[in-house]
């Protein structure tokens, strides 16, 4: 024990953070727009993936109520006619075009949105990529897991790494990391998408759990399905009766940036959890019938595999069977 150093920990700020919660949870739910005002007064927002779905309605929204918005996409012409749109409606807007799935251009984009602004207030790490294949027709496509991680956990957490010393200097901001519903009810076909957002998640808590004595705070929203481009090469997508409307997701997303909330779920999302947790073998069973049910085209390659792999099986049974005989004789 001589070598363990031990420090008193802060603990008033938990009962501020637990009151600032009440109010502004209430705001959120009497006075939105107002609230959503008092809390972008003055604040500068980068937001990640801004060009299109999401993004893009939460720029404008953003903008509308008064906080500067940095706007970070790969479209460079379609960021610079948004930043014209905004500012000609009498909002604050600037884009900061650039490739997510470098690490540098990353490092780039925070380097020179702090240094033309200052400082960053709110991080919304927004851009993503979905991939919907099985597991056993990825054997070959490695590469689908680094595609998703690179954007979907490694860009965000890079982005934040480089905003978050400014924060911890001033004792102050938000970071909103988007994820899924998948995290909760863990759909099949979605190993590459949701294994990247797991890791995502589990930084924002680690990190939400380190900061929780100070006063930034670390927000994760775990979409259902929603009505954007990113979904639109999955035809099964158009059958879903429960999509959300871009609309409607923005106004999670400015809930959040309104309350701070830690997590933004719906109720599937918690029953799903409960239950994979209570009954996961039920669980299971369940998202493996729906599995079943909806047919999947194999790519070309993996009957390929799937020969390949049965002739080298029967080699090895073969050389097996040969070897026995040799030791019986």
């Amino acid at each position: 024990m001589k070598d363990l150093k031990l420090r008193s920990p802060k603990i008033f700020p938990y009962f501020q953070h637990y009151l600032a919660s009440i109010i502004w949870n209430a705001k959120s739910i009497f006075s939105f727009n107002e609230a959503l005002r008092q809390r972008l007064k003055g604040k500068t927002v980068l937001i990640t993936g801004a060009s299109s779905g999401i993004g893009e309605l939460a720029s404008y929204r953003l903008a509308e109520a008064g906080a500067k918005v940095l706007m970070v996409a790969r479209s460079a012409e379609k960021l610079n006619a948004m930043a014209a749109d905004i500012i000609a409606k009498g909002g604050k807007a600037h884009a900061y075009p650039g490739d997510l799935s470098d690490l540098e251009d990353c490092d780039r984009i925070c380097r020179e949105a702090l240094a033309d602004h200052g400082q960053i207030d709110i991080l919304i790490n927004n851009a993503g990529r979905s991939i919907r294949r099985s597991v056993k027709f990825s054997l070959d496509r490695f590469h689908d897991y680094q595609r998703t991680m690179q954007i979907n956990y490694f860009a965000a957490i890079r982005m934040a790494m480089n905003i978050l010393p400014g924060m911890l200097a001033r004792n102050e901001g938000h970071i909103i990391n988007v994820s899924t519903l998948g995290v909760q009810t863990c759909p099949a076909r979605f190993s590459a998408y949701l294994g990247s957002k797991w890791a995502l998640e589990g930084w924002s808590w680690v990190t939400a759990n380190e900061l929780a004595h100070t006063n930034i705070n670390v927000s994760t929203i775990n979409y259902p399905l929603v009505s954007t481009p990113m979904i639109a090469p999955s035809k099964v997508y158009k059958y879903m009766p429960w999509k959300l409307s871009p609309k409607t997701a923005v106004r999670w997303m400015l809930d959040i940036v309104i309350t701070r909330n830690k997590r933004k779920v719906d109720a599937v999302g918690v029953m799903g959890l409960f239950l994979y947790y209570l009954l996961p073998k039920t669980a299971e069973n369940f998202i493996n019938f729906t599995y079943q049910i909806i047919h999947e085209t194999p790519p070309e390659s993996y009957q390929a595999t799937k020969t390949e792999a049965a002739r080298q099986t029967t080699q090895v049974q073969n050389n097996v069977k040969q070897g026995a005989t040799v030791n019986a004789d």
